[in-house]
């Protein structure tokens, strides 16, 4: 549904043909990657649901291509499973209602995904090199793809300590030189945003707190650590960011107990072997929480285009079946036929959600197309109505109609933008922009502090109420 049909309000109308806010929100190569495209295609940016779409699902594909490979992952089923659960969790979901920027985002998740896979490789340096400046320039499309990163090293580093038997000084080496090149990751992104701030005499925007990432106080820091370990064992049900919703959070928690029996499993081999490669092992599970949700220590106001690193989980748990080192094939089958039903059930199951998500935007939006239409028709039957007479607004953000449908049996639904009600379309900040591209009707406008303060306007009844729409003074006022 969300790829052959166009479903667009929000910042999606407004930017059917633009990108919105890049540098000023520290996404300086989200600016590069838009003037690349517009110098490529020639004819400027366009919000294509197909188009933008399918490069989206080829970037999420060959990023879980590239880890099955990377982690060795020889089970076909896995492997496809898992790059299923990398397309249909809801972060995806989330962001197909954000189609004029979507294709940018995976194009990071892409770059970020080999950009780590580089990191990681023992050698030769230039690889590093690469892959820090490949993760820098992601940072610097979506900074909320940085967990991403995170956990793959980890799940790197868990990989090695179980695969491979060297001498403990390497592993620590291996962890030294993969932390330096994470700072390293964040040195490329600053100095890029340093630049095209300062080339442009622009200042980083209040969004989020993007222009206090980095100076708030330890306290806070500290509580989104907490906050991370707390949603990944326990994620906040009907919360903007929940990826676990209805049976799917049953799932997730049979994932967390096999992730932790194969954990455990692995630890006690170890520790019959080598106590400090145990002990290395452990840390880096007890890692892997806050790898994943480092996006609640990152920012303090989260949503749910920002915590895909969450989809990591899958990526361990797949690992640890394929690592599991079981010998006897029976044992062997078993246990990887209980991790592909799992993955496969929740696919299923977000499937399911996914489409839940579009069915009531596709009803809501031909709601709001029918309402504003109608809106419209009221307009333009006033009496003394003129279309060169421009039109005011007033209250624009205070719509109400107590003949609104509300779609009661999808209000469960929390995802970003999927959250809104038809109350929501009406009073949304892009909506003129709605009423432009949807209904076709585009006036001349004058602000509504212009004609608010008189005296037939202040007697006025609200809209859709009759005498809501009158000409006064030459100006069609709309007294919502």
């Amino acid at each position: 549904m969300g790829l052959f049909n166009k479903f667009s309000w929000h910042d999606d109308i407004f930017s059917l043909f633009m990108t919105g806010t890049t540098i000023r929100l520290g996404r300086w190569m989200l600016y590069v990657l838009v003037e690349a495209e517009k110098w490529f295609y020639g004819n400027g940016h366009f919000s294509l649901p197909l188009v933008n779409g399918m490069i989206s699902l080829l970037c999420i594909g060959l990023s879980a291509g590239l880890l099955a490979v990377h982690f060795n992952i020889r089970s076909r089923a896995l492997s496809g499973l898992l790059g299923a659960a990398m397309a249909v969790f809801p972060v995806v979901t989330a962001l197909f209602s954000f189609m004029f920027t979507i294709h940018y985002y995976m194009v990071a998740l892409l770059m970020m995904t080999a950009g780590g896979l580089l990191i990681c490789a023992d050698r030769p340096w230039w690889k590093k090199a690469a892959g820090v400046l490949l993760c820098g320039c992601s940072v610097g499309v979506y900074q909320a793809f940085l967990p991403n990163l995170l956990t793959l090293i980890l799940l790197d580093l868990i990989m090695t300590l179980i695969r491979r038997e060297e001498k403990n000084s390497f592993y620590l080496r291996k962890i030294l030189i993969q932390g330096l090149c994470i700072a390293a990751v964040m040195g490329v992104y600053l100095a890029g945003n340093q630049y095209f701030l300062t080339t442009r005499n622009l200042q980083l925007d209040s969004y989020l707190g993007i222009s206090e990432m980095g100076n708030e106080g330890l306290e806070r820091y500290l509580a989104g650590v907490g906050r991370a370990y707390g949603e990944f064992f326990r994620p906040s049900h009907f919360s903007m960011w929940d990826m676990y919703p209805q049976a799917v959070f049953n799932l997730y928690r049979l994932m967390l107990l096999l992730d932790a029996a194969l954990g455990i499993l692995w630890i006690v081999r170890l520790w019959r072997k080598s106590p400090a490669r145990a002990l290395l092992l452990a840390a880096g599970l007890g890692l892997i929480p806050l790898g994943c949700n480092f996006i609640f220590v990152m920012s303090s106001e989260v949503h749910s285009l920002m915590v895909y690193g969450q989809v990591m989980q899958t990526a361990l748990l797949v690992g640890l079946t394929e690592w599991t080192g079981i010998s006897r094939p029976a044992w062997k089958r078993l246990l990887s036929g209980t991790a592909a039903a799992l993955l496969a059930l929740s696919c299923v199951m977000y499937v399911r959600y996914d489409n839940q998500c579009y069915m009531k935007t596709s009803f809501q939006q031909q709601e709001a197309i029918s309402w504003n239409t109608t809106l419209v028709t009221r307009i333009e039957s006033a009496e003394g109505f003129r279309d060169e007479l421009p039109v005011a607004f007033v209250h624009r953000e205070k719509m109400e109609d107590r003949n609104l449908y509300i779609l009661e049996e999808l209000e469960f639904l929390k995802l970003a933008t999927y959250d809104a009600d038809l109350q929501a379309y009406l009073n949304d900040w892009a909506w003129e922009a709605f009423l432009a591209r949807w209904c076709g009707f585009s006036p001349k406008t004058v602000k509504p502090e212009t004609v608010e303060d008189w005296p037939e306007v202040q007697t006025m009844p609200r809209y859709p109420d009759d005498g809501s729409v009158r000409v006064i003074r030459d100006v069609v006022v709309v007294n919502f």
